[in-house]
């Protein structure tokens, strides 16, 4: 049997308890440390591997991109050098030409000086022997063509490639321009082949037999020869000791192979042993794409395999495949003294951890040995405290059986502490209501019941009544064991002993939850939107009042925004209000949980919300920077994808904001300026934040007078169709673009760009843009009926919301009908912004009013966003060139590319080209020159009614008339 423990075993014993402990501890530290420090090492081992490797890749890949950009620029720069020197040597035949034709035009005929010129250029070669002369006739004769001969003196007018490109008349095409020479783009059959290849051709007009002699090349044989020029360079390419450059074609054809240069010009199906299986790697990462690939190869002079990594990288446009690497070898000697190092520190560290261990084990020992000593005298008082504590504890056992059964009984719960507030006993109405069982809470104070509710100043005033008085009672919340907070309506009472000391507390309470959601739920009805469960408009205001009072006492600033939802009634309109009573939920989570805990989130009803935020900055402009950075944020979350069962929608909001400090304004006057700001925001193109100024509100009514007096204005005939002439070559009339104009009674003449805005936001563009329609209809079959105005165009444009409504194509055909005109004679002109923003009908509309002959011109091209993919699939007939490109011509170089390239590619497309906002003889030269061929603007005159225009016409037509 074992003996009772006595006060020295029991500190023999925790003496060896603690030694044992500390050693075990010191133990485990210490494999600890030592497995720690060895995988720390070869972690690192492992990352400074994987950076080297990280290094040698972006290095490789670096290397791949200079060659494929060096190549880049050798193919850009291929057709400027061809085209100078097809050029050049056709500015040498020309000067042969045109000096035997001075030496000899007055001992000679006309016949014999073109034989002469004919012959002395038939023989003559160029480009490595590829390059020869041709000359053709003005009216697309052959007079000379070496390569065929048996063409001279035949007519190629009617020639075509396989485009259906007209050869002969796009070389005669070329020379109508002051220079009298250009460039020409086609397809003929390089010499003793049967298929014609692309080819670029210069030609200039000589002008004593109106010849045109030219000479071209084919740019097939450039790239090759670029192609060739390119493959010497790469071979002779090293990077470090044994880096270099391998190139395979599309066709799996080694071209360049430094390491084994008779590979070179196999395919790799030729290729056998460690070459065929390594270069099959190389390709199948090629078919992947760019990227890494490892594999065994020959270093280079020498038989020996290695392990290699290399970049692999297609250069699509030759079809080429470009490798470059680095042997793996090379990458293990850069870490062999990173690897040393690394070994040495970790050596030192374990000694250090030995040392440490050591240091432990022997402080362990010592404190072990004085806690030892200590613990026998706290031993010998613990003892004695023990029996006092037990004679006490029988003692309140005897009085708490005596009061048990009172307590027990009772409906409320009732909890009884000591003098130091610690739990004696709790009745069962307690454990019902807390979820506390009594051996939980006994010997526990009471703020184990504390829900965080209350700060420390309402228990310090409880506990002073409690002292003063002996009772308190009061609402308090508390929290129950399952972590719910409750209100309860709590007494609490002292018990004092004869000497006037408190000896125990008793509280009784009872829960007052139902009473409490009653009163809760009547509040929430009177002061929340039941939908969103935000505060409604009597909240809000309530809330924005205090708000006003606060700023002023505390010196800051504070903001309104007001926030509605772009679009919602359309959702409504299309899914329903189930669907738009979902969003309006949504967006209240939304912008509940991107704003401060201080602010305020309300719904003002429909689809509009007010956010008041306060305690902005004391500075006025900080204030307004922080009330913009929140709008902008609230517009981004806004315009996050909503998810309405299963619905994907898209939202966006206009956000109007007023500035708060003090009360110099009514929360009325706020939540109107508010309200104002925001109906700018969404004039602004809407989905932006716009802050209330005075002068907003002055705008806004001035707007509203505009809109009514331009409703009364249409009614009323005030409106006017101007014609602005269209001109082509040699002062030509085309026609004319219809603009309307609005003849006010007092404010006179008022400029479009500020009507035309208004209609489109009102809708009253609709009416406006149809009887401008009407009217150009009208006149168009005036001038169908008249032989000198009956081949004249008008062009309209069109708006968007007029574009697409659906009976849009319905109205023009009736039109056509009524009035009876050419429906080729009438041009819409459309926007681009117009077309793409709703691609599918766009293309139905446009293909319906095609098909009955209604010519499109594509407006203010180059202004907006132009996706070739779409133009190309919308029936345009003309594209116009915006006359922001035009103003500045032919002064500024940028505006000089962008109207060359937009000629070049109506040109392309075989579309139509005109310039707006021609003011000088010099833009319409330039234009010209360029293959513009149509023009509008103040050089040929401005908008003007009908009458003047009709005078301007029957001038133009005068000189032919005699």
């Amino acid at each position: 049997m074992f003996k009772d423990p006595t006060e020295h075993s029991l500190a023999r014993i925790q003496l060896l308890g603690m030694l044992g402990i500390s050693l075990l501890i010191s133990l485990v530290f210490s494999f600890y440390f030592l497995w720690a420090q060895r995988e720390d090492f070869d972690s690192t081992l492992t990352s400074v591997k994987e950076r080297v490797l990280l290094e040698q890749q972006n290095i490789l890949a670096k290397q791949i991109e200079t060659i494929q950009n060096d190549l880049d620029y050798r193919r850009s720069n291929t057709e400027s050098i061809l085209r100078r020197e097809i050029r050049q040597r056709v500015n040498d035949a020309y000067q042969i030409a045109e000096s035997l034709y001075q030496q000899n035009r007055h001992r000679m005929s006309d016949q014999q000086i073109k034989s002469l010129i004919v012959e002395s250029l038939r023989s003559l070669r160029f480009f490595e022997g590829r390059g020869y002369y041709f000359i053709d006739t003005l009216d697309g004769l052959c007079v000379l063509l070496p390569t065929a001969p048996q063409l001279e003196g035949t007519s190629l007018w009617d020639n075509r490639d396989p485009t259906g490109y007209y050869i002969m008349r796009g070389l005669v095409e070329a020379t109508k321009n002051p220079q009298q020479a250009g460039f020409s783009r086609y397809y003929w059959y390089p010499p003793n082949e049967k298929i014609m290849r692309e080819k670029i051709s210069y030609v200039r007009t000589f002008q004593p037999f109106n010849w045109v002699i030219g000479a071209g090349e084919y740019i097939y044989n450039v790239e090759r020869d670029l192609q060739k020029d390119a493959l010497q360079q790469l071979r002779s390419i090293r990077f470090g000791n044994d880096g270099y450059i391998v190139v395979f074609d599309q066709n799996k054809r080694v071209l360049v192979s430094p390491s084994r240069i008779k590979s070179e010009g196999k395919s790799v199906d030729q290729l056998t042993g460690l070459e065929k299986k390594s270069v099959d790697k190389i390709l199948q990462q090629a078919q992947l794409g760019n990227g890494l690939v490892k594999y065994t190869w020959y270093r280079p002079g020498t038989s020996i395999a290695t392990e290699k990594f290399s970049y692999v990288a297609n250069y699509k446009p030759w079809g080429w495949t470009l490798v470059t690497g680095v042997y793996l070898g090379d990458v293990d000697s850069l870490m062999a003294n990173q690897r040393s190092a690394m070994e040495s520190r970790l050596e030192a560290r374990i000694m250090v951890g030995i040392i440490i261990t050591i240091a432990v084990l022997l402080l362990a020992t010592i404190f072990s040995w004085g806690f030892s000593h200590k613990m026998r005298s706290l031993i010998r008082r613990y003892q004695a405290s023990l029996a006092q504590k037990n004679a006490e504890l029988e003692e309140n056992a005897k009085r708490l059986k005596l009061s048990a059964a009172v307590f027990e009984s009772g409906s409320e719960a009732v909890m009884i502490s000591d003098r130091e507030n610690r739990i004696v006993t709790v009745n069962q109405p307690f454990t019902k209501i807390t979820g506390y069982a009594a051996h939980e809470v006994i010997g526990k104070r009471p703020d184990l019941f504390s829900s965080g509710y209350h700060d420390a100043e309402f228990y310090r005033r409880m506990w002073e009544k409690l002292k003063s008085t002996g009772h308190w009672d009061g609402e308090i919340w508390n929290r129950r064991k399952d972590g719910s907070v409750f209100p309860e309506w709590l007494r609490i009472a002292t018990v004092k002993d004869m000497s006037g000391n408190i000896e125990n507390y008793i509280a009784t309470f009872s829960d007052i939850s139902e009473r409490k959601n009653a009163e809760e739920q009547i509040r929430h009805l009177a002061f929340y939107d039941p939908l969103t469960e935000l505060p409604n408009r009597r909240l809000l205001m309530d809330r924005l009042q205090q708000a006003l009072v606060h700023s002023e006492y505390a010196n800051t600033h504070g903001a309104v925004l007001f926030l509605d939802l772009d679009n919602f009634k359309s959702l409504n309109d299309t899914k329903g209000h189930d669907f738009g009573d979902l969003l309006l939920m949504e967006v209240a989570h939304r912008l509940k949980l991107h704003v401060r805990e201080t602010d305020t989130v309300a719904r003002l009803g429909g689809d509009e919300f007010v956010v008041m935020l306060e305690d902005l900055a004391e500075d006025f402009a900080m204030a307004v920077s922080e009330a913009e950075k929140m709008a902008k944020h609230l517009i981004s979350v806004v315009q996050h994808e909503f998810s309405l069962q299963g619905y994907a929608y898209h939202c966006s909001c206009s956000i109007g904001a007023s500035m708060f400090s003090g009360q110099q304004e009514t929360v009325e006057e706020l939540i109107k300026h508010a309200d104002t700001a925001m109906y700018q925001a969404k004039a602004a193109g809407r989905n932006t934040t716009r802050f209330f100024v005075p002068a907003m509100q002055a705008a806004l009514e001035s707007r509203l007078r505009l809109e009514a007096e331009l409703r009364q204005g249409i009614q009323e005939g005030q409106l006017r169709v101007f014609y602005q002439v269209q001109m082509g070559l040699q002062q030509q009339v085309l026609g004319a673009e219809a603009l309307v104009r609005w003849q006010h009674p007092e404010r006179g003449m008022v400029s479009p760009a500020e009507f035309i805005p208004l209609a489109e936001e009102t809708g009253l563009i609709l009416p406006l843009g149809s009887w401008v329609l009407r009217e150009a209809c009208r006149q168009l079959a005036i001038w169908s009926r008249s032989p000198m105005t009956a081949e004249l165009q008008i062009a309209v444009n069109v708006s968007a919301k007029q574009f697409h409504q659906a009976s849009f194509v319905e109205e023009v055909r009736n039109l056509v009908t009524e009035f009876g005109f050419p429906p080729s004679r009438l041009k819409l002109e459309l926007t681009e912004s117009l077309l793409l923003d709703n691609i599918g009908d766009s293309i139905q509309h446009m293909q319906a009013l095609r098909a009955l002959g209604i010519q499109f011109s594509m407006d203010d091209f180059g202004t907006g966003y132009s996706s070739l993919t779409y133009i190309k699939r919308l029936p345009i007939d003309q594209l116009k060139i915006d006359q922001s490109f035009v103003r500045d011509l032919p002064a500024d170089r940028d505006d000089e590319v962008i109207v060359q390239a937009i000629i070049a590619m109506a040109h392309s497309l075989r579309l139509e080209v005109i310039a707006e906002g021609v003011e000088t003889e010099e833009q319409r030269a330039f234009l010209e020159a360029q293959g513009c061929y149509a023009f509008q603007g103040y050089l040929f005159g401005r908008p003007m009614p009908i009458e003047q225009l009709q005078t301007l016409l029957e001038k133009a037509a005068t000189p032919s008339l005699s």
